[in-house]
């Protein structure tokens, strides 16, 4: 099965820019669109405009009051940020995304990246709930891209995924793999009592999302015995 791309917008305020950002994901091959609490109309006669001929992007677009709604589904969540919240924390530049979605392989299937409104992006809890952080390097960090310039950078390196027609693959048991390496790594720092609000809880999580699909499968076989040992359960 082939991973899918998913972008979501929180908070867009301007019809213009989330018209802009479906002609954007149209033109690479993006086709799903998600809306979590949008501010403005999104199919309002200015986003309809901006969208020109993807216009069915937003008619096909999924409106959700929150994140944790909208990623549910997701095997990974990758946030858009302008700068990072910690000093220890890794934020990866967007051109080194398509290298780490591939290197997962068949472990995953659908995949979303997420972007913040027009006025201050995404909130710390809405980064918090992001698996990985990634930026789009600039000279200067001020004056930003905007929202619908942010999505078109991002849809035009994630195309090298979505426009290269690779031969489909089956997951492994029908299996979202990379969202049960986060269940299974979850139950284990829950029993060493590890603070799950802490820096190093969320940097061991972050880790494991840029597992490779062979380190994938080395992690499941620890787990398989951890798992038998301590819950008597294998899977």
């Amino acid at each position: 099965m082939q991973t899918e791309l998913i972008f979501i917008l929180t908070d867009p305020a301007r019809e213009e820019n989330v018209g802009a950002a479906a002609r954007a994901m149209k033109t690479m091959h993006i086709r799903e669109l998600r809306l979590v609490n949008p501010l403005c109309n999104h199919l309002g006669e200015r986003a309809r405009a901006t969208a020109h001929a993807s216009v069915d992007i937003l008619e096909h677009a999924r409106v959700y009051s929150n994140l944790e709604q909208a990623r549910a589904d997701l095997s990974l969540l990758i946030g858009s940020a302008a700068k990072r919240r910690t000093v220890g924390e890794d934020v990866h530049p967007v051109g080194n995304l398509p290298g780490i979605i591939r290197d997962k392989g068949d472990t995953l299937s659908k995949v979303g990246v997420v972007f913040g409104g027009e006025e201050s992006g995404l909130s710390n809890r809405q980064l918090k709930m992001c698996d990985m952080l990634s930026t789009i390097p600039m000279y200067r960090k001020y004056p930003s891209l905007n929202l619908g310039q942010a999505v078109m950078v991002y849809a035009t390196y994630l195309s090298e995924l979505t426009l290269t027609h690779a031969p489909k693959r089956q997951l492994l048991s029908g299996a979202d793999e990379l969202s049960v390496v986060r269940e299974k790594a979850l139950q284990v720092l829950a029993d060493v009592e590890l603070d799950p609000d802490g820096i190093i809880h969320r940097r061991i999580m972050e880790r494991l999302m840029l597992l490779g699909r062979d380190d994938m499968h080395l992690f499941h076989s620890f787990c398989k015995y951890y798992l038998k040992k301590y819950h008597g359960r294998i899977k």
